[in-house]
């Protein structure tokens, strides 16, 4: 096998300022994906051969980093071997090595999603490594990368100085991309200078196929409409993708809600779920909380609240801690509780040190998180928070967890700054779920919530729309040495079920929710959104993964410093 990295790399420098980023697409959008070893795929769905689409997170087509090293490869046609071709890489996974043709084209491209994820790898091609036909790329994975939902993964082959005369978009007439009559249309926008056609996939969040065709194009038009209305009846969430092949390849994936407030979720309340709760929270009860409090100098410089760092026991005598800030205003002050999404810690503060509403903030790290990890601290692998002792109802992570919240609305209760009729609580992802719980265990001192994408929620729903989730609990469960059936496990996890608590909440609630989320689906949100009774309102973000999530901060704080402040205060 030839190595021609070098040669590569000193024309890619003499090259880099003339190549064009925008011409024609060589490669299909659509690859091989073979996996060399079958250890991982014996405890659930995937395939070890199979195909996957670059529009598309690899957890949403079921992979992750768990399955081990893969490759990825695809054949294609070179219409023009005078020209010069540019390789495009950006991938969330770390890249072993590209070889076309047998010629090894990169090594060791480290996954940089987390630090730089729109950096892009560019390689000039040679041109004696290319034919006219019949040409394998093959691009060695190892660590398939996390993204929460919205595809980091671009592999193109383009022609130097080459036309950008393709492209296609999908659109919808409704901004948020929530159809709540009949009208449900979507138009295709695209540009070609030749016949070309469109492959049409539509299926739903729980991977059933809707649709999968193709769809002549004509170069005289640009538009093609779609009518949903037979194909998307029901009630739910629906990923659309379009695939154009001309001259080259290009494509766009969107998601569309379906009158979300119509779902219909028939997972059921377990029967003695109020009496587990009680349980909990007189265990708690008989814990004297032992509130602690200590000013951070060195953080009070930096802000303009004063921080303290505050210590409590909670369910089992573990001490939880927090960050607590409060304005150098004399009187009382409206409060909101910060609850920690799975594995963070508060560990950048940044934004509540800058923040001089007057308003108190306690973000509280849970047992297992940041400040609060130094007696219990399962981690966040195998088996980590959400597995730890997952066979033993009484035992759960999450049993303590919640009852962290509820010490935590003590806390604030027992404080002469805060207003306790102004009390809120507000967090996403697992810190959605967390708000979830705490505006119901605490319904009668909690004034407003507000939660984004949460976990744990509908969870015998969550493990078929995100099948990762059912492979992580069959794992922790080999972890304890199977000492229960998967069933059983589900069965525990009904305990814990955020949804659960949705109808026993008394407050304003505001849900935001990113439709491209895999993470914590927008289904699940919506099974629990639509149990509240509650004055309720949500949100819709249709371009947001779960990550994209977390920067809906400053609506979602404006939301809640309105809502408190139209609670009365009682005196």
């Amino acid at each position: 096998m030839k190595t021609t990295i070098k040669t590569l790399i000193f024309s890619f420098l003499l090259a880099i300022i003339s190549f064009d980023c925008n011409a024609e697409n060589i490669l299909p959008l659509t690859w091989n994906i073979s996996f060399k070893s079958n250890s991982y795929f014996t405890t659930r769905m995937a395939k070890r051969h199979s195909s996957i689409n670059t529009l598309l997170s690899w957890e949403r087509q079921e992979y992750f980093a768990g399955d081990g090293d893969c490759e990825l490869s695809n054949i294609f046609g070179v219409s023009n071997l005078k020209s010069q071709y540019v390789l495009h890489v950006r991938m969330a996974c770390d890249v072993n090595s590209i070889v076309i043709n047998g010629d090894t084209i990169s090594k060791d491209i480290k996954n940089r999603f987390w630090k730089n994820k729109d950096t892009i790898e560019s390689f000039v091609i040679a041109r004696n490594i290319l034919h006219k036909s019949n040409n394998k790329i093959s691009v060695n994975c190892s660590s398939l990368g996390y993204t929460g939902g919205v595809s980091n993964t671009m592999i193109t082959l383009r022609p130097v100085n080459g036309d950008n005369i393709e492209s296609i978009k999908i659109s919808m007439p409704i901004k948020n991309h929530v159809f709540t009559n009949e009208n449900k249309k979507i138009t295709i926008h695209y540009h070609t200078n030749q016949k070309a056609f469109v492959r049409l996939n539509i299926e739903n969040d729980f991977h059933k196929p809707i649709i999968d065709s193709l769809i002549a194009l004509d170069s005289k038009d640009s538009v093609k409409i779609i009518n949903l209305n037979r194909l998307c009846a029901s009630p739910g969430f629906y990923q659309i993708t379009a695939l154009l092949h001309g001259k080259g390849y290009c494509g766009d994936a969107q998601w569309i809600a379906v009158k979300p407030e119509q779902i219909n979720c028939s997972n059921t309340v377990k029967n003695d779920f109020d009496d587990y709760w009680t349980m909990a929270k007189s265990e708690l009860a008989s814990i004297s909380p032992q509130f602690r409090i200590h000013k951070v100098d060195s953080l009070c410089s930096k802000s303009k609240r004063d921080v303290y760092i505050v210590e409590m026991q909670s369910l089992g005598n573990i001490t939880i801690r927090g960050y607590y800030f409060v304005p150098r205003t004399s009187g009382k002050h409206p409060a909101v509780l910060q609850v920690p999404g799975y594995g963070w810690g508060f560990e950048n503060i940044d934004g509540m040190l800058s923040d001089n509403t007057d308003r108190i903030e306690l973000a509280l790290c849970v047992r297992g998180h940041g400040i609060s990890a130094d007696v219990f601290n399962p981690g966040f692998g195998l088996p980590g928070i959400w597995g730890y002792k997952l066979y033993d109802k009484d035992s759960v992570s999450y049993r303590g967890i919640y009852m962290d919240c509820v010490r935590a609305v003590d806390f604030l209760c027992s404080r002469e700054e805060v207003d306790h009729d102004k009390i809120a609580v507000k967090g996403g992802s697992q810190g959605g779920g967390l708000t979830l719980a705490t505006a119901a265990l605490c319904s009668d001192r909690i004034a407003a919530c507000a939660y984004f994408d949460p976990f744990p929620c509908d969870m015998r729903h969550q493990i078929k729309i995100r099948t990762t989730c059912e492979t992580e609990l069959k794992n922790d469960l080999a972890y304890y040495g199977n000492p229960c059936t998967f069933d059983d496990v589900m069965n525990i996890q009904d305990y814990i079920d955020t949804r659960s608590f949705a109808s026993k909440i008394k407050c304003p609630v505001l849900f935001t929710v990113a439709l491209f989320d895999d993470d914590c689906p927008a289904h699940v949100g919506f099974a629990a959104y639509n149990l509240i009774t509650s004055k309720k309102q949500y949100v819709v973000y249709p371009y947001d993964g779960h990550i994209q999530g977390f920067t809906h901060d400053e609506y979602i704080m404006k939301w809640l410093d309105s809502t408190l402040g139209n609670c009365p205060t009682h005196l």
